[in-house]
């Protein structure tokens, strides 16, 4: 704090330099006397001067001191230095003060000497504690909090201490600024006798991330309080599939569960990838999340909750395609990455719906499944009569592989497959009650259930 008393005289000019006094935005010529005013004991008073050539012709600026105790220069030009005319250069002279009393100093600039006076009052001296001992605070010093999580409270131990002979008051003690306060239950006394101390604690406890600021007023003097408030890490996703281990031609349910209740909210995202077993098979577009159907899927983390959410569920539906390969499941959330492989492994032929009917000129049968080896080779029809018997000419082999090579190379449905089967009848077509069939592809042989009319 600093209070500036001019006296009122003209200005100080010596040949073309002018010399005034910087306070705010107004420039106040100086005296041959001049009080700087005031200043804690604890604190720098700063006094900004500014020499200006008045003359139309250029003048070198050769002399610039400051002689008196607790007295410097701390902002000065080099010299010589050249002014043209109507030029200036600014200075700033500091009291530094060793304690309370009276200080003054002689200001030479060219051939101008000012007095300058000032007075240091005793104050109480504020201290700030950490780990490696005390730091003595000067009014607009910055006391560091540094990074503090949202919900989370940082402290910092500030010592007040009268170190002088008479006793002193304490007339104001407040925090201001959001996140920033005093702690509660701190009582301090009103008037501090010579050499009695009071701690209090300042606390930091941010309710939004970024830069925060805040003073601490003791008295008639400021601290600057500064810290970063930050969002707390998100957990540690864990993907959960239900159930654990499907095949192909499945849905799943897929959870994220996490590590521990969530401090904070906030976004995920869940990706699906695959690779197909066999190198060069075209992709399986079977393979995806439903609801909104796609291969990423967008997740929500509230605070307190332990599961992530996909738009207001705690889960979301996953199809596994028909295609033998690898599936792998990728979840981010804040910093954290977690997978899940599922291995899709080669099964026989899966037969989903089949029907028989007769026509005209005899049967006809429709088959859907999949094949996710998309390695159909032979297909096994044998028909049966009413009372089981198998009708001639019996089972009836047909190799396909040729065909199902063809179909799968161009499809873009996986390994989902429709067959249909046409059958002339010589005869009675009335007496086929059934037909079973055998599909052989890498993995195996299967047969389906009879199937009637």
């Amino acid at each position: 704090m600093r209070i500036l008393l001019l006296a009122a005289a003209p200005a100080l000019v010596w040949g073309q330099i002018q010399l005034s006094l910087i306070e705010g935005a107004a420039e106040r010529a100086v005296a041959e006397v001049t009080d700087l005013g005031a200043t804690d004991a604890s604190d720098a008073l700063d006094a900004r001067f500014r020499a200006r050539n008045s003359a139309a012709t250029p003048v070198l600026l050769q002399t610039l001191t400051v002689a008196g105790a607790g007295f410097s220069l701390v902002s000065a030009p080099a010299l010589p230095a050249s002014l043209a005319a109507g030029a200036s250069v600014d200075f700033v002279v500091r009291l530094t003060p060793a304690g309370p009393g009276v200080y003054s100093a002689v200001l030479t600039v060219n051939g101008i000497s000012v007095l300058l006076r000032a007075r240091a009052i005793a104050g109480l001296v504020v201290w700030l504690e950490g780990d490696r001992g005390r730091t003595r605070l000067s009014a607009g010093d910055k006391v560091d909090f540094g990074q503090a999580e949202i919900g989370a409270r940082v402290a910092r131990r500030i010592v007040l201490e009268n170190p002088y002979r008479e006793p002193l008051a304490l007339d104001r003690l407040s925090v201001e600024g959001i996140g920033f306060s005093l702690a509660d239950g701190v009582g301090l006394p009103q008037r501090f006798e010579p050499g009695q101390q009071a701690p209090l604690d300042v606390s930091f406890a941010p309710e939004s991330p970024g830069p925060q600021a805040g003073r601490l007023i003791v008295n008639g003097r400021a601290f600057i309080l500064a810290g970063v408030g930050i969002a707390p890490p998100l957990p540690r996703p864990r993907i959960v599939l239900e159930p654990a281990a499907p095949g192909s031609g499945r849905q799943v349910r897929v959870r994220i569960q996490l590590a521990e209740a969530a401090r904070t909210a906030g976004e995920g995202e869940l990706r699906l990838e695959f690779e197909p077993a066999t190198p060069g098979w075209p992709d399986d577009p079977g393979i995806a999340f439903l609801s909104p159907a796609g291969r990423i899927a967008r997740f929500s983390v509230a605070t307190g909750a332990s599961t992530a959410g996909f738009g207001g569920r705690e889960e979301i539906v996953m199809q596994t395609g028909t295609t033998a390969g690898r599936l792998t499941l990728t979840a981010r959330l804040g910093e954290h990455v977690e997978q899940a492989t599922l291995v899709l492994a080669p099964l026989p032929v899966q037969v989903d719906s089949a029907r028989l009917a007769r026509t005209a000129n005899g049967l006809e049968l429709a088959l859907a499944g999949f094949d996710n080896t998309r390695s159909v080779s032979r297909v096994v029809f044998t028909f049966y009569g009413a009372d089981g018997r198998v009708l001639e000419p019996g089972p009836i082999a047909v190799d396909l592989a040729a065909e199902f090579r063809r179909y799968f190379e161009s499809s873009a449905l996986g390994g989902m497959f429709a067959l249909r089967a046409v059958f002339p009848v010589t005869g009675d077509a009335g007496a086929v009650a059934g037909v079973e069939v055998e599909m052989t592809n890498s993995v195996a042989a299967t047969r389906t259930s009879r199937i009637g009319f």
